[in-house]
């Protein structure tokens, strides 16, 4: 019978061969998105880019109001544009815009209208205006809604390119020329996110996936084969091999498990519910804690209980535990909540105590054991710089089988994410070994961003030292020419 690690090495040896490139692009990829995560417009960029709404002016057609009470709304919002209210009625996969005050709509946002918002948000002149599908920026199907986009790019010193949405008329992307890039080296290759492959989502997520689980073999394989060929005595080498066999043995050893839990981490991200649980929550929760099932009162009687001494950037309309609220924005982190039973303003997050009656129904069968506010990040719910999430928040934990917790955010009134045991667990097989982000590296950014660049740079030495053993036995292979 035919040695068994023979058959481990020749698996190993062909994984090694077919994906020894791949892991060094990872590596070094990964270094770079350590100090250059991929484009976001973070909450700053986006209210610079939205007009103050003129309130003392503004009036909304109640059949607006009417059809989001009828039709599937899960968000009503007022903004401006070109100086003329805008209500958005956004649904589970749409959204659209109409005029505030006659109704019209859906709005379709014109080039000359998108070049009006990038001139008062950009910080130089318009250099050229593309109306586009999506490109590499934009490819995600988060930006669905609002395509197609105009692409406005800006001769500031920043190269700075927005993205503004015919839907809506409001800036949904932002990036550089450092952050575009930065991240053609670093995000666009480590997540394989080629816009011709990243625009098929189904194509993308198998890629990755079985890329990823044939390095995980491949890793697990060599490390087993590692083990068994490690010599241990004091009289001869730690490896029967020569040469690059010898230090790629060697360093395989020492980083085998980083690479291991990398690779094997890396994969995990295109989970998707396929091991563990997703983080949303159900249909039913959401709708029971914040929900648009009906706006009553007069539009003109809620607006006229907001701040109008200070820019108001966005008004939204919602319900919450049940009673009608409306937010209105003029920052990020600065907002009034107005109650419109009693026609006052409240405080600028909600009360937990308004979640009191609805928290023994949102997990059915299930007793509350716990619930708290969280004033600061802990292990579970946290975020980073190019990752911002809101504070304060509610966590209320739940004693079902599942050990369900669930986060509100106290300033918008949503669930934000529904934590189960399959879910926390992911958090550490995924974000804890791929990212490092325990609150104890997190609260030393510079620490952390050390003890990455060294394992990424000692990953890339290594998976070096097999694209070399690969392009040796490539070579050897190669039949001879006559």
């Amino acid at each position: 019978m035919r040695d068994w690690r023979s058959g481990l090495a020749a698996l190993h040896r062909y994984l090694g061969v077919g994906l020894c490139l791949l892991f060094a692009m990872w590596f070094a990829s990964g270094a770079v998105m350590v100090f250059r995560p991929y484009p976001a417009l973070t909450p700053a960029h986006r209210f610079a880019c939205l007009e103050p709404i003129d309130l003392a002016r503004t009036t909304i057609h109640s059949s607006l109001l009417q059809r989001a009470s009828t039709e599937d709304t899960s968000t009503l919002r007022l903004t401006s544009l070109e100086n003329r209210a805008v209500v958005h009625l956004q649904g589970e996969h749409s959204i659209e815009s109409y005029w505030a005050e006659t109704a019209e709509g859906p709005i379709q946002v014109d080039a000359a209208q998108a070049r009006h918002v990038a001139e008062r948000c950009g910080q130089g002149g318009i250099d050229s205006l593309q109306t586009i599908t999506d490109d590499q920026w934009t490819v995600h199907e988060g930006f669905a809604e609002h395509r197609p986009l105009h692409r406005v790019r800006l001769d500031d010193p920043a190269a700075t390119v927005l993205y503004v949405s015919s839907r809506t008329g409001e800036v949904v992307q932002r990036t550089t020329r450092a952050q575009r890039g930065w991240n053609w080296v670093g995000s666009v290759p480590h997540w394989i996110y080629a816009t011709a492959i990243r625009r098929h989502w189904g194509l993308w997520d198998a890629l990755v996936w079985w890329l990823a689980v044939a390095g995980t073999v491949g890793v697990a394989t060599g490390l087993v084969l590692g083990l068994v060929r490690w010599r241990r005595s004091a009289r001869s080498r730690v490896s029967p091999y020569q040469g690059a066999m010898y230090w790629h043995h060697v360093s395989g050893l020492g980083t085998g498990v980083v690479v291991l839990a990398w690779i094997l981490s890396g994969g995990l991200s295109m989970d998707h519910g396929r091991l563990f649980s997703t983080d949303a929550p159900t249909l039913n929760q959401q709708r029971q804690v914040a929900g648009t099932t009906r706006f009553d009162g007069d539009p003109r009687t809620m607006l006229s209980q907001l701040p109008t001494t200070q820019a108001v950037k966005e008004v939204e309309w919602l319900r919450v535990a049940g009673r009608p609220y409306v937010i209105a924005r003029l920052a990020p982190g600065r907002q009034w909540i107005v109650d419109v039973d009693r026609e006052r303003p409240v405080e600028a997050v909600f009360d937990q105590r308004l979640f009191s009656e609805l928290q023994s129904t949102l997990v059915p069968h299930a007793r509350l054991r716990e619930h708290r506010v969280l004033e600061t990040f802990d292990t579970y719910y946290y975020g980073r710089d190019h990752a911002p999430r809101p504070l304060p928040v509610l966590r209320l934990q739940y004693d079902d089988p599942s050990a369900t917790w669930l986060h509100i955010d106290l300033a918008t009134g949503k669930i934000l994410e529904r934590l189960d045991q399959s879910r926390r667990a992911y958090r550490f097989w995924f974000n804890a070994l791929h990212s490092h982000d325990l609150p104890w590296m997190l609260d030393r950014p510079g620490l952390r961003r050390t003890w990455m660049l060294i394992l990424c740079g000692v990953g890339f030495l290594f998976s070096c030292s097999g694209v070399l053993l690969a392009w040796r036995r490539l070579r050897r292979a190669r039949p001879a020419t006559t």
